[in-house]
């Protein structure tokens, strides 16, 4: 049979949460990422900590600082870790969307040598500052662009990328 490189391996679906629109733009690729490559998906959104959403914001109000400290904590600390052990990392950087967790775990997942792959509505979109230190061909304009670079991956293409290999087994 033919070797599928991304089957069971570890993906982290990144993206503004605290700020985002209520439209969830997960489903869709959470569905391709695990029907068709077989990736386990990490989705931050659908974590149990969402249900702490109301507590974090009554502790804003009420200038709860040491609640809303504790909370931040919790949740940080288990994303920032589900990062780690991760073998990839998928960011959603919609355009003018505010978000820190999503940059920090994309900054993360990149100091770890992990590849990490952005995708915006337009490339144009994303952040100037990660064209300094992220190659542009890890940048997509939409879900159907990356999903063809996952394909190239998965069938073994770029095998003389380094930072894919982990996941083909070369180290």
């Amino acid at each position: 049979g033919i070797t599928m490189y991304l089957q069971n391996r570890q993906c982290y679906l990144s993206g503004p949460i605290e700020f985002d629109s209520g439209y969830n733009w997960r489903t869709e690729p959470k569905k391709v990422f695990t029907e068709k490559f077989k990736i386990n998906v990490f989705d931050p959104h659908a974590d149990p900590k969402q249900q702490w959403v109301e507590e974090i914001q009554q502790a804003r109000v009420n200038e709860d600082w040491e609640k809303l400290a504790q909370r931040a904590e919790e949740f940080v600390g288990k994303d920032l870790g589900i990062v780690d052990r991760s073998d990839f990392l998928i960011a959603y950087l919609p355009y003018r969307v505010p978000t820190a967790g999503t940059h920090h775990e994309i900054i993360n997942a990149w100091n770890l040598k992990k590849p990490v792959m952005l995708v915006s509505e337009h490339k144009g979109n994303i952040p100037v500052w990660y064209f300094g230190f992220i190659p542009h061909k890890y940048m997509f304009g939409s879900w159907d662009a990356l999903y063809a670079y996952l394909d190239e991956v998965n069938d073994g293409l770029h095998k003389d990328n380094k930072k894919w290999s982990m996941v083909y087994g070369l180290i």
